[in-house]
């Protein structure tokens, strides 16, 4: 008696491998990647310790932004941006007690953000997001010659925040967020600096 497994085994195959085949191909349709750009309000805050200094401007900044979504609950994006110049001029012993008087600018050059995205989607055409993470960024401090020669750092700093997206059809979505890149990164000696923002945003999906 001749028993002719080798048929059934090859559709036994052809039926795993379509399978698998269909697996992945659902997985890979899960991952959603999008583009966008944030515009707001960004915080510059520094200040030196060994005088008691402190200073905060409100500036305009921007970023543009390239993620993806994994799935609904957890996403990856990568942001490149940089922000205005604020300024503040001081009189005489306004900085340290007996410094001359002179002008303060602050800035940060760039910026580039490394975040994972952790959402949940409250309703079909909302859902809220928190962002943790790193951003880089270089500090630029600026005085007036009496005052001392100021600063250009490049630091790495822990990163925060959370925001909200409405969607307006499939392909966008519009939202506001608030992050803070960084918190008390060490710039010189005595020198630290915060930075965060508060911006609308546009997004595209693809």
């Amino acid at each position: 008696m001749k028993v002719n497994i080798g048929g059934n085994m090859k559709r036994v195959l052809v039926g795993a491998a379509m399978i698998m085949a269909g697996s992945v191909t659902a997985q890979a349709q899960d991952f959603k990647p999008y583009a966008g750009v944030g515009i707001g309000a960004f915080g510059l805050e520094m200040k030196d310790t060994s005088i008691n200094f402190k200073q905060k401007n409100t500036v305009l900044g921007g970023f543009a932004k390239f993620g993806v979504d994994v799935n609904d609950y957890f996403g990856a994006e990568l942001r490149v941006g940089t922000t205005a110049k604020g300024d503040k001029t001081y009189g005489v012993g306004g900085v340290a007690a007996g410094s001359p008087a002179g002008t303060i600018g602050q800035k940060a050059d760039y910026f580039v953000s490394y975040l994972a995205k952790l959402q949940y989607p409250v309703s079909q055409d909302f859902r809220l997001y928190a962002m943790l993470g790193a951003t880089t960024a270089k500090s630029k401090i600026t005085m007036t010659p009496a005052l001392g020669t100021g600063s250009s750092k490049t630091k790495t700093g822990f990163s925060y925040g959370a925001g909200g997206d409405f969607t307006v059809n499939d392909q966008l979505s519009v939202g506001a967020e608030w992050m803070q890149y960084w918190t008390n990164v060490t710039v010189t000696t005595n020198g630290k600096v915060k930075i965060w923002g508060a911006v609308g945003t546009l997004t595209m999906h693809f």
